[in-house]
């Protein structure tokens, strides 16, 4: 009887000590891979273009966001022995809603957020609406919608679905807030740090969890996370085929204003979706597939 319980719980130290290291693992390919791309385009002298050229900076989010989610689909069936689309991939007529509303408050809250700063002179706004009137609009905006989808895909099934998977050991509301730490350390490797985009990342990361654990969807959250880099795009980056037009970047710490309102609108949207068994309580599919043997 010792020598059962001494075996059983050396599996579980295992089983501990793996974890932490699965996820280390995760994010170490997912940098490779980044890395690999950038020195790949450096070296065919193509890494400016990811500023000028718009359809080739979405290729590119499409092409990192295909092959960064196959690489994370091998780890789970070869390292964590599970079947990856058990992370949660639906869409029901209600995800599909959910996922329209929380697009268009998105667009509503940055909208009125731009129009705000402009009452204030803290920034000129030029509107732009009548470009929804054009071919070359819809043109651009399914280019962004393809790139910027594959974009949050990749970090969904990673910082959502690889991650929280691995820390199961802890409740649910330390799951979410590791997770968004992660998520936001993430962001740092290829990026200067900011304190104000930091905050942001880490609000992200709370909020995209949050929508996982609800709807138990990674499809959904990865719309809804798609949809806010793509209006932030249409109204305050000014990138090709934007509706609005700045003379001067919105600073971060403006943007964090908006950033935690929109958190707010979509967490109360979440609850009124998703809230029936609990504020915390996880969907079902996800309490197995979290609960199943490793």
């Amino acid at each position: 009887m010792s020598v059962e319980r001494n075996k059983g719980e050396l599996i579980k130290m295992q089983i501990i000590i793996n974890k932490p290291f699965r996820i280390f693992s995760s994010i170490l390919l997912t940098n490779v891979l980044i890395i690999t791309m950038v020195g790949v385009l450096i070296y065919l002298n193509l890494f400016e273009n990811l500023k000028t050229d718009f359809l080739f900076a979405h290729s590119m989010y499409f092409t990192l966001g295909v092959l960064n989610t196959v690489l994370l689909f091998i780890l789970i069936r070869m390292v964590d022995k599970k079947n990856p689309w058990q992370l949660g991939f639906g869409l029901t007529k209600i995800d599909a809603v959910f996922s329209l509303i929380a697009t268009a408050l998105s667009l509503i809250c940055v909208l009125s957020f731009i129009f705000i700063l402009d009452q204030l002179n803290i920034v000129v706004a030029q509107f732009t609406f009548e470009k929804v009137l054009t071919i070359d609009f819809y043109r651009l905006l399914g280019i962004a919608m393809i790139g910027w989808f594959f974009a949050a895909l990749k970090e969904e099934v990673l910082a959502r679905g690889y991650f929280m998977m691995n820390l199961t050991r802890f409740n649910i509301v330390n799951m979410i807030l590791i997770s968004a730490v992660l998520f936001m350390a993430l962001h740092f490797v290829m990026g200067d740090f900011d304190p104000f985009k930091a905050a942001s990342w880490f609000k992200g990361g709370i909020v995209y969890a949050y929508i996982y654990q609800k709807s138990g969807s990674l499809t959904v959250a990865t719309i809804v996370h798609a949809a806010h880099n793509l209006v932030n795009d249409l109204v305050i980056h000014g990138s090709e085929g934007a509706l609005v037009l700045l003379n001067t970047k919105v600073t971060t710490a403006d943007k964090l204003f908006y950033e935690i309102g929109l958190s707010i609108v979509l967490f109360i949207l979440t609850y009124l979706f998703y809230g029936k068994n609990g504020i915390l309580t996880p969907a079902e599919n996800l309490m197995k597939f979290w609960n199943s043997k490793n």
